[in-house]
């Protein structure tokens, strides 16, 4: 009965509120786009080896990010579809094909849907762990308020809607700032030998993650004085647990760790030295504006103000929860490559310090009557985290409408014949290309022989062969929108005419990047283009009257600008002039694969 009452209180309840509203903004609308996914990254880095895993060992073989988030997703979907399908059945635990990796292959939509959910769970325990933090280090109010900020912040939910590792380094990071506090206060070795664990279960999130140990470290440092063979010996405690941790957590990261070290060590040198086509401007200057949309700008300066706020308090404590954010930033800064989700891992320190200026704003305003300081703190949170909420739910709404890619391939199956030569800008995955991406046959193909397909060749003739032919024909090798720039010239125009890729489809996500090099090379090909195609039909991702913003590698993929009314990049469909339309894969694909370093700046003719 005295537990049903204490889970009855306010701060309870209003916690549950927040996770469960912070779940739905997540969950719904999570299968847009399906059964394609647009993104590189969450397409190809994690659940593609989880699902791996069923049929081969638990090496990921793919070490530039940790490999924990990937092991966590093996065991959802084996719980899901093993353990959960067996006791419940029905339509959402249910593989037609038969196993996992069959289902995937084929028709992938109900397992992406389980790792989406599956790592929005994962953020709103991020959450619920970032409350119980935060009451710790300060009181209810300050929990409450903090994790209302990481449930809402448009950039923790954006990273919710999708498969990729970045909100699970937020419980790790929540946890070694509170056990860095204890250490520091308390100056016990159990709490640094539960800040270098909490660490090592951030950095097997993410790598830049493990930068949390520097609180740790710090806590160490302020206390050397008073002990010191007790302080080194409690810091060798704190790097062992760490190291620990994430040893257990990402075996075969010390199992294969030559070719670890060598991964990571490229990427590195690519994060840090090859800056990404359409990325002409300061590291620094987009990491603060991102978290004027990603955070928020009142709960950003709210954050600034909880520092002040917490200098005045007691300043070692100001130091230990700032000083992760301001390590993170100075080294992403130093890089050439730059993403908003990058800073995220820095988001329940802000949290935090958001919380502390926020319940105080609640207490300044109701000096005179203190009993109604929760009403203010409710009041001050709600006004801070409106532009986060707004963009929650509009995001979520627009993912609920077609993707411009989807009305686009429905239309190119629609007016034109099968194995279509079409030169398609590389942002769209291999699934698109596919004559069956959601596992049913279309109805110029079927089985023959068993496992071959029989359809009517070019020619016009039936055919039966092992593989499966293709919706559109493939204009490139494996051309990625980081290289595009290197295949597209003048010339690729007469490339696409010659080899009867009369039909061309261009897409902003790529042509706007591309245009922002200012190369005369990449510019004289898209004019070419215009000047010698006509424009069939645009689809166009803006509302009514709605100015285009300029292309951004977050704010162009994420939908947080107002100006989206659906996902997707805006398109354009041309047909060349002239032009003799092929079918079937030629013996020359066009634009033609250029053969240069991954990375390399664009060349400017």
């Amino acid at each position: 009965m005295s537990r049903l009452r204490a889970f009855l209180r306010p701060a309870p309840l209003i916690l549950l509120g927040i996770v469960v509203t912070g779940l739905a903004v997540r969950v719904i609308n999570n299968r847009y786009g399906l059964p394609y996914v647009f993104t590189h990254d969450e397409a190809e880095h994690f659940t593609h080896r989880a699902v791996s895993m069923f049929r081969e060992d638990l090496d990921p073989g793919y070490y530039e990010n940790p490999t924990t988030y990937t092991y966590l997703l093996f065991a959802a979907l084996r719980v899901h579809f093993g353990l959960l399908s067996s006791l419940f059945g029905g339509s959402i635990f249910e593989l037609p094909r038969g196993n996992v990796t069959s289902q995937f292959a084929t028709d992938p939509t109900n397992v992406w849907i389980v790792a989406r959910t599956f790592t929005a769970l994962l953020c709103m325990a991020g959450v619920v762990v970032l409350y119980f933090v935060g009451r710790k280090l300060f009181g209810r109010r300050e929990g409450l308020v903090a994790a209302a900020v990481l449930a809402f912040a448009f950039l923790a939910v954006t990273y919710s809607k999708q498969a990729v590792t970045d909100v699970g380094s937020l419980t790790g990071v929540a946890l070694a700032l509170l056990f860095a506090v204890r250490a520091l206060e308390d100056g016990g070795r159990r709490w640094f030998a539960l800040g270098g664990a909490a660490a090592g279960l951030a950095l097997s999130f993410k790598y830049t993650a493990g930068l949390v140990l520097l609180p740790v470290g710090l806590a160490a440092l302020l206390r050397l004085k008073a002990e010191p063979l007790r302080t080194v010996l409690s810091g060798l405690l704190a790097l062992t647990c760490a190291a620990v941790t994430f040893a257990v957590l990402n075996p075969y990261l010390i199992i294969r760790f030559g070719d670890f070290r060598e991964r990571v060590q490229g990427q590195a040198q690519v994060a840090g030295n090859l800056a990404k086509a359409g990325q002409e401007g300061s590291a620094p200057v987009y990491y603060l504006d991102s978290l004027t949309w990603g955070l928020g700008w009142a709960v950003a300066l709210a954050a600034l103000a909880g520092v002040v706020v917490l200098v005045r308090r007691d300043w070692r404590r100001a130091i230990l929860l700032a000083a992760f954010p301001v390590a993170l930033f100075t080294y992403l800064s130093l890089q050439s490559r730059y993403f908003g989700r990058w800073l995220l891992p820095a988001y329940p320190a802000l949290a935090l310090l958001a919380s502390v200026a926020v319940v105080q704003a609640g207490a300044w305003l109701t000096r005179s009557r203190p009993r109604l300081a929760p009403l203010a703190v409710a009041a001050v949170t709600l006004v801070v985290l409106l532009q986060g909420l707004v963009a929650d739910v509009r995001s979520t709404v627009v993912l609920g409408r077609e993707d411009t890619r989807l009305e686009a391939r429905r239309y190119l199956v629609a007016h034109y014949p099968p194995q279509l030569r079409i030169s398609i800008e590389p942002a769209i995955p291999d699934r698109f290309f596919h004559a069956a991406p959601d596992g049913r046959l279309p109805p110029w193909l079927r089985r023959c022989r068993g496992t071959g397909y029989e359809y009517r060749s070019p020619g016009g003739r039936r055919v039966c062969e092992a593989q499966e032919p293709g919706q559109f024909a493939r204009p490139a090798n494996k051309l990625k929108s980081s290289n595009y720039h290197f295949a597209v010239a003048p010339g690729a125009v007469d490339d696409m005419r010659f080899y009867g890729y009369c039909t061309v489809l261009t897409i902003s996500l790529v042509r706007d990047r591309l245009e922002l090099t200012g190369s005369r090379k990449l510019r004289g090909y898209y004019r070419g283009l215009e000047r010698e195609a006509d424009l069939v039909k645009t689809w166009s991702p803006y509302r009514k009257g709605a100015k285009p913003p300029p292309f951004d590698f977050d704010l162009s993929y994420n939908y947080y600008p107002g100006a989206f009314e659906r996902p997707g990049p805006e398109i354009k469909l041309y047909r060349l002039r002239n032009c003799r339309q092929g079918a079937g894969p030629s013996a020359v694909r066009v634009p033609r694969t250029p053969n240069v370093p991954p990375g390399a700046p664009p060349e400017d003719a």
